[in-house]
């Protein structure tokens, strides 16, 4: 073994040496230096991340490069059509498996629809149980040419948890980031449990949707898992409500009595029942030119120039022209109500510290903003950044979204 000699005086080696080992140690400690590129982006795309949001928080990346590198990261995961299936980690880095089928030939010029099929059955502790799930509504693509997949969820994590939720959404981002998908053509669908689970996404985050399809699920019994039913969220997107007459799990009277409530409320629900069918989706092959009809006539509605949004707390949002926002959660109702008047954004808000707005026609240098009837504020645009550029694309879940001109406004 070498030896090594200490030549001259200790103290002063010992001290430059103690700084190289505090900066070492320190830099673990550090948030970690990322790399902007294809493979970076599509990365946090799919599975974002709070230290990379803050690395972007840094302007430290040029918005030039970072929409230089996005044609890459879709082309770097771009698939070829058939069947597969791949086990993916959420937010919470919980494994899970995901399955999708592609129309039989994919033409890169061409957006087409996804379902997101979510399964029945949550009590089990299967991570698995979505890899062929989207099987159930597989018939449809002898209609048309379109994309079905499937996440999985368990007992530990059903579809009305917050975790649940998110894997919805990532869902949507993976499929997103590898196939064309047409951003007005995203639908949610479920039966049993996934019907359920349809509702909660609803409640929660139905900005990316043009419409669910609840099968043999009972949205009512979400309140009994600690969420609440926000009517004013769910009536933004439509609801195709399937239930059977003989279910035994939900009573066909509890089932109606809840949609009526809804329906009261504007919710707008289309229900059909099967008076001689029991629990499940056996009765499928009636219904699949019902669905495919839904499918070619629903649509993402165009937002509207204003926000109406209830928070449920805890969990992921997605709401239309709202692009991210700060809430105080010690609040008891954290919602926001805002509505154009001329250039001014009437604004009516609970919980809320600040939030970062897009509208579609509004694209101005300044705006004003009223809180709470209170004087009018100028408002000006935010300048584009990296960071506003990844952060529209969570919201919209589709990697090349345009970058629309956003305001910050602060309560």
């Amino acid at each position: 073994m070498r030896r090594i000699n200490f030549i001259g005086n200790k103290k002063l080696f010992l001290k430059p040496l103690s700084i190289f080992l505090l900066s070492i140690l320190s830099c673990g400690a550090q948030q970690p230096a990322f790399m902007i590129d294809a493979a970076t982006i599509a990365r946090f795309f799919v599975n974002p991340s709070p230290e990379f949001i803050n690395f972007l928080s840094n302007d430290k990346v040029p918005l030039k490069q970072w929409d230089g590198c996005l044609p890459a990261a879709s082309s770097l995961h771009a698939q070829p059509a058939g069947i597969f299936s791949e086990v993916i980690k959420d937010g919470s880095g919980v494994e899970y498996t995901l399955g999708w089928e592609t129309p039989s030939a994919i033409k890169t010029d061409t957006g087409y629809p996804l379902i997101i099929y979510l399964h029945g059955g949550t009590g089990s502790p299967l991570t698995t149980k979505g890899e062929k799930a989207y099987d159930m509504l597989q018939p449809l693509a002898d209609s048309f040419s379109l994309f079905l997949a499937s996440p999985s969820a368990n007992r530990f994590t059903p579809w009305w948890s917050p975790e649940g939720i998110e894997r919805i959404l990532q869902t949507l981002r993976f499929m997103t980031m590898r196939y064309p998908i047409n951003p007005d053509k995203v639908f949610l669908a479920g039966v049993s449990d996934g019907a359920t689970g349809c509702y909660a996404a609803a409640n929660t985050a139905c900005g990316p949707f043009a419409g669910f399809i609840a099968v043999s699920g009972f949205g009512g019994m979400l309140p009994q898992v600690s969420m609440p039913l926000i009517p004013a969220n769910i009536r933004q997107r439509p609801i195709y409500n399937v239930n059977a007459g003989k279910d035994r799990i939900y009573s066909i009277s509890q089932v109606v009595q809840f949609l009526d409530w809804l329906k009261q409320n504007g919710v707008m629900i289309d229900h059909k029942e099967y008076p001689d069918e029991q629990h499940g989706f056996d009765y499928r092959a009636r219904e699949f030119g019902t669905l495919a009809n839904y499918i070619r006539t629903w649509s993402k509605p165009t937002p509207v120039n204003g926000i109406e949004w209830t928070f449920v707390p805890g969990f992921p949002y997605c709401v239309d022209n709202l692009i991210d926002c700060v809430t105080d959660n010690t609040a008891q109702s954290i919602f926001i109500k805002a509505s154009w008047e001329s250039d001014t954004l009437n604004i009516s808000a609970g919980g809320m510290k600040e939030m970062i707005v897009s509208f579609l026609e509004v694209n101005k240098p300044v705006i004003f903003a009223k809180l709470s009837g209170n004087k009018p504020l100028k408002i000006r645009a935010l300048s584009p950044t990296a960071l506003l550029a990844f952060k529209s694309m969570l919201h919209s879940g589709f990697p090349r979204a345009r970058l629309q001109t956003c305001y910050r406004i602060k309560f």
